[in-house]
């Protein structure tokens, strides 16, 4: 039995941490939502606050919004002391914070991992994610047992900050053929062709994959539930974005999705919308809302 601790217990960490207490592992959580952690009760142990989890835990996995939420935890804890722990960051983070992050913990004697996951909630429920796994090998082989208890298959993909690379790669070109379906639906249903119709015209070798299908769905029906949260799926468009600028180079089609993104989040007001929420506000430009 090892002990693990994690950290983030939203959408995908409550099914990642389910599967790594059934294959009877000790587990201690935190999440600053009390609900999402009363899940767990009388499964795991409850810690009061991070470093609780980091004194419990031999490794501590990470499923945060963002790269800033994860600097400030991982600088607690390296105030604190990481010494023999080993940590893995399965949040998308921006790749150049995790190869600093990687860094500072190697040199205070621990070890990170990033290890992003492709597929969604139900995926991390039922154990069977896809991941990348990046940093030091031996370091991964370590938490080799752990990643399998959720993944049915992971890529080691070479040092630190590559698997997040590689994640921001995929987020971009998938939510990028999103964001087309969201467009193309409403602009062609206006000039006289319904979605369904438009939709079958695409469901073919050439074009159709799992955004296809799990995106057309949403849009053709109009029902925009929560699977992936829109605030998300920008900020991950804003870290491909940061990595052009810092080559110095114009983002050119994903200026546009970022627009897109920004105008739909702000009809929102304030609420949390799925991704696929562009797709109503295409509608509503046409006028088919």
């Amino acid at each position: 039995m090892r002990k693990v601790g994690f950290i983030g217990l939203g959408n995908m960490g409550k099914g990642m941490c389910k599967n790594l207490i059934l294959k009877g592992n000790q587990l201690t959580v935190f999440d600053v939502n009390q609900d999402a952690m009363q899940l767990f009760k009388g499964k795991a142990t409850l810690a009061p606050s991070p470093l609780e989890v980091l004194k419990n835990s031999e490794v501590i996995f990470l499923s945060l919004p963002n790269s800033t939420v994860v600097e400030k935890i991982m600088n607690e804890f390296l105030n604190e002391g990481v010494r023999g722990k080993i940590f893995v960051d399965t949040s998308t983070s921006y790749p150049m914070s995790t190869r600093s992050l990687h860094a500072k913990i190697k040199a205070a004697g621990g070890g990170l991992v990033d290890s992003p996951l492709i597929a969604g909630p139900a995926e991390a429920d039922r154990g069977e994610l896809i991941a990348v796994a990046a940093g030091d090998k031996e370091d991964i082989d370590k938490v080799d047992d752990l990643l399998r208890c959720y993944c049915k298959h992971y890529d080691y993909v070479g040092p630190s900050g590559n698997g997040h690379l590689i994640k921001i790669a995929q987020n971009f070109a998938g939510l990028s053929q999103a964001l087309i379906y969201a467009q193309l639906y409403p602009i062609i249903a206006k000039y006289g062709i319904n979605p369904q119709e438009l939709y079958k015209s695409l469901n073919n070798e050439v074009f159709s994959n799992w955004v296809f299908q799990f995106y057309s769905e949403k849009y053709i029906k109009k029902n925009y539930h929560m699977d992936f949260a829109l605030e998300l799926g920008l900020k991950d468009l804003n870290y491909m974005k940061k990595l052009c600028d810092d080559l110095n180079i114009p983002g050119f089609l994903l200026d546009g999705a970022i627009d897109l993104c920004r105008v739909a989040l702000k009809e929102g007001k304030g609420k949390e919308l799925d991704f696929s929420h562009a797709g109503n506000t295409m509608y509503e430009y046409v006028g088919l809302d």
